[in-house]
């Protein structure tokens, strides 16, 4: 068999997806982070029309249903359309017992693409690269009627592997480039190496004309080049009445029916303490509804926004917001007063039973919270701990690491505990224990003084492992050197037993 023309493909995920911040942009960010993959594909889509080139689309689900216009300009233009999914892992990684819930994903994804664009999807790809070796992938792929697949392999030419019939085995040359490089306008990151960050910002540079030289080499669909003819979509798929099939944090899971029924739950009020993030507000509330949704079989959410003196656009950004949501309290700080203090009036501002307190900048998985609540009918705090021997940090700097792990060994002496971590702002209390505990600090000093007083007083301290992330969007407000020595003050004090 002659090996087909190469042909022109287009990543078209989103500019956070970009492989080399896969170790560094985890899933859990993916949800909270504004999606431009809209505005990537409608420059790409721009530049191929007027070089007269033709280009097979790999889009996310994602795109059917928040752009479903956009994936009928694209088909309409002469252009193809073909699945990309996404996972927490790459998809050579995927363990064998969750490959079920992904194939079955993935069947339900076609089914919406097509939905929308009218006619089959013929391809596959994985937004990630795998290694070369056994693709247990291809398999169900072909009894899911898929046609290739274009999955790249790292370190190997950019092929499509036909899996139907005579295309079986089948190889087609394939030039791939990612629509996110034309998006200059795409947010800057925070909290990531500057290797990585600098690599990310060439790649956006040369974009333009790696997309140019591209459209010399391919001007032809991955569909075109192997010859498949357009055909009807294939039957929207049912699934069986015991189980579906959901995605939370970027994980597809298979939840029984029966489970997710609903039940009376407890309240769970959840503090937000803000001082100049309106950077981050909108991806703030997507966190926030999708925790929400996630944790609504085990706590009924309501939500505690603290501006605490901010002097940009975060009240009014919040005032806005707010509005759409329900369940949302807004309570202004006329000046700044602190992390803590912002914690302390959030606590005044519910009558739930258990609150929580979570960072502004997401630096802690929210969905954690459903394993920390696990501890509350036996604890009056629950800490998230990242020095726990089963937590973990993530582009956090060395230094700033030493100093952290250096204060909370002092708290653990003097008061003669295990915990491991004591500066932490995530966390869940019962709140009858901590509404009345006073507060001389403020400030980021003012979580570790909060959790000196509950362990004077008898209260019960779960330490819950987490990963602690530097933050992606806006900058952190504290004052490291001040902070030090503010700690080193209150661990005089605690040595003192002053802080009671």
């Amino acid at each position: 068999m002659t090996r087909p023309a190469p042909a022109f493909a287009v990543d078209a995920s989103e500019w956070f997806v970009d492989e080399a911040w896969r170790e560094h942009v985890t899933p859990r960010h993916w949800r909270r982070l504004p999606a431009r993959a809209d505005v990537s594909v409608r420059l790409v889509l721009q530049q191929l029309q007027d070089r007269g080139v033709s280009a097979t689309f790999f889009v996310p689900a994602a795109l059917a249903f928040s752009a479903p216009e956009l994936l009928s300009d694209v088909v309409a233009a002469g252009h193809e359309i073909a699945l990309s999914v996404r996972s927490p892992w790459p998809i050579d990684q995927v363990p064998e017992d969750k490959r079920v819930a992904f194939i079955r994903a993935w069947e339900d994804e076609r089914a919406e693409i097509e939905r929308v664009i009218g006619v089959a999807v013929h391809g596959f790809s994985s937004c990630w690269s795998v290694a070369s070796g056994d693709s247990w992938w291809h398999a169900p792929l072909k009894m899911l009627g898929f046609d290739y697949d274009a999955t790249p392999v790292k370190g190997a030419e950019s092929v499509v592997v036909g899996l139907q019939g005579e295309l079986a085995g089948a190889m087609v040359s394939s030039h791939r480039f990612s629509a996110w490089q034309l998006d200059s306008e795409q947010p800057r990151l925070m909290g990531l190496p500057r290797p990585v960050r600098e690599a990310h910002e060439v790649a956006l540079r040369e974009g333009p004309e790696r997309l140019a030289g591209l459209c010399l080499l391919a001007d032809k669909t991955i569909a075109q080049s192997l010859l498949l003819e357009p055909r009807n979509p294939a039957p929207i798929p049912v699934a069986p009445d015991d189980v579906v099939v959901t995605d939370e944090g970027g994980e597809h899971e298979l939840v029984p029916r029966t489970l997710r029924r609903k039940t009376k739950v407890p309240r769970l009020a959840i503090i937000v303490p803000l001082k100049d993030e309106a950077d981050g507000v909108q991806s703030l509330f997507r966190e926030l509804s999708a925790v929400k949704v996630a944790l609504s079989d085990v706590v009924a959410c309501e939500f505690v926004l603290i501006d605490d003196g901010s002097t940009d656009q975060t009240w009014p950004l919040l005032e806005r917001m707010a509005r759409a949501y329900a369940g949302v309290r807004l309570v202004r700080h006329a000046r700044n007063r602190g992390v803590a203090a912002a914690i302390r009036t959030g606590f005044f501002a519910t009558d739930a039973d258990w609150v929580a307190s979570i960072d502004g900048d997401m630096s802690y998985d929210p969905m954690e919270l459903r394993k920390m609540l696990q501890h509350m009918p036996d604890a009056d705090v629950v800490t998230a701990s990242p020095y726990h021997k089963d937590g973990g940090v993530r582009n956090v700097p060395g230094w700033r690491l030493f100093l952290s792990r250096t204060l909370s060994l002092a708290y653990r002496i003097l008061l003669r505990s295990r915990i491991s971590t004591w500066t932490s702002c995530f966390r869940i209390y019962r709140r009858e224990f901590v509404v009345d505990l006073p507060l001389k600090n403020g400030g980021f000093l003012g979580t570790a003084e909060l959790l000196v007083r509950v362990l004077r007083r008898g209260g019960r301290v779960v330490e819950h492992p987490c990963v602690l992330e530097a933050r992606l969007l806006g900058f952190s407000k504290m004052r490291v050197v001040d902070v030090v020595l503010d700690h080193m003050r209150l661990l005089v004090l605690v040595a003192l037993r002053l802080i009671k």
